[in-house]
């Protein structure tokens, strides 16, 4: 289905940006990485990629944030890159859910800065924190569902299962499972179809050939985000993966940004 009439084929041939849909990224991240280097993470190198490759909007948390204990320095850079560059870099707030008295506060401040999404992280190699399963995370699903913020979940397969009650507890919140085919594939395949509120978020530095047409083949085309996990993995690369995929170019518009715009309910790109 992909091929010399596909413009999105054409466009990534030619070097130029993907400027004729709009192209939302789900799935970035922001700040210096605790475990190992990475050489620029200044939100300016950022946008400029996205300028390159025709990224709309990147919705993104910083690292500092996700490895527990740190989500006041964290999300305090994300702030300051969401002012720097409005309707470009949009915020995931991340909270301390090892302490509970911290989490609605944090949320409170992320509400005021601007921030538009919640993200949550499970347990990472050798830092301790929750499981999904916690009855910490309830003021959290209760914050986003009156506010009707979007939640960005890191899943790994294993996760999903202490996800599910809190996807079916609350219906009105939207839960975009980051890493879509990690592991346990049938179980994000099963979670898509099954729940209203769950989206599939794409970023995996494996990229196994024909993983985005399996998706639209189990009908899940309405279901798919595209996230490029930048700054750990080259959005150009993971953005490869829906450009080049052999289905239409309806559906790549599908993955490449409407369905993000629903899933992160967002009016403003």
């Amino acid at each position: 289905m992909t091929g010399e009439n596909d413009l999105f084929v054409q466009k990534a041939l030619a070097g130029q940006p993907i400027d004729h849909c709009l192209v939302i990224d789900a799935h970035g991240h922001l700040g210096e990485n605790p475990t190992f280097p990475i050489i620029d993470t200044d939100p300016a190198s950022v946008v400029a990629s996205m300028d390159r490759i025709g990224i709309d909007a990147l919705w993104v948390s910083a690292l500092p944030a996700i490895y527990g204990g740190y989500a006041e320095r964290g999300n305090a850079i994300v702030e300051t890159a969401i002012h720097r560059y409005p309707q470009r870099l949009f915020g995931y707030t991340v909270v301390d859910i090892g302490y509970p008295d911290r989490v609605i506060p944090t949320l409170e401040h992320g509400q005021r800065a601007g921030f538009t999404g919640i993200k949550i992280y499970s347990p990472i190699g050798n830092v301790p924190a929750p499981t999904y399963a916690s009855p910490n995370y309830e003021p959290l699903y209760n914050f986003a569902d009156v506010h009707h913020l979007p939640i960005l979940a890191h899943t790994w397969g294993s996760e999903l299962d202490d996800l599910e009650p809190w996807i079916k507890r609350y219906p009105n919140v939207n839960i975009l499972l980051a890493h879509t085919g990690s592991a346990q594939l049938e179980k994000y395949i099963r979670f898509g179809r099954e729940y209203p509120n769950v989206f599939l978020e794409l970023c995996y530095s494996l990229s196994p050939r024909g993983f985005v047409e399996l998706l639209v083949r189990e009908g899940l085309a309405d279901k798919v985000v595209w996230g490029s996990d930048t700054v750990f993995m080259s959005a150009t690369q993971q953005i490869g993966r829906v450009l080049f995929a052999k289905i239409s170019p309806e559906d790549k518009e599908k993955i490449l940004g409407l369905n993000a715009k629903r899933a992160l309910y967002t009016e403003t790109t």
